[in-house]
């Protein structure tokens, strides 16, 4: 069904998707919104949990309905369950 709606699979889940280009590069699909942005922290909400991405540089590069893509120096990723 997801393919036919043209979405990632996993938007029709709970679950969040996070992937990793290196250190320089984070995508986050299936989330809830940014709830915090600043140069050196991005905390992005989904369903059961907080991710936050501790580094230095950060900009969005791409925001929408699905996923969320962080650009940076990624020093530390952190999880935690709502």
């Amino acid at each position: 069904m997801a393919d036919e709606l043209e979405i990632p699979n996993n938007a029709l889940s709970d679950n969040f998707d996070l992937k990793m280009h290196g250190t320089k590069k984070v995508i986050i699909e299936n989330h809830l919104g940014v709830t915090i942005y600043e140069d050196n922290i991005v905390t992005v909400k989904t369903n059961d949990s907080k991710i936050t991405i501790k580094g230095s540089k950060f900009k969005i590069e791409e925001i929408n309905n699905y996923n969320v893509i962080v650009k940076g120096n990624i020093k530390e990723i952190i999880f935690d369950k709502e």
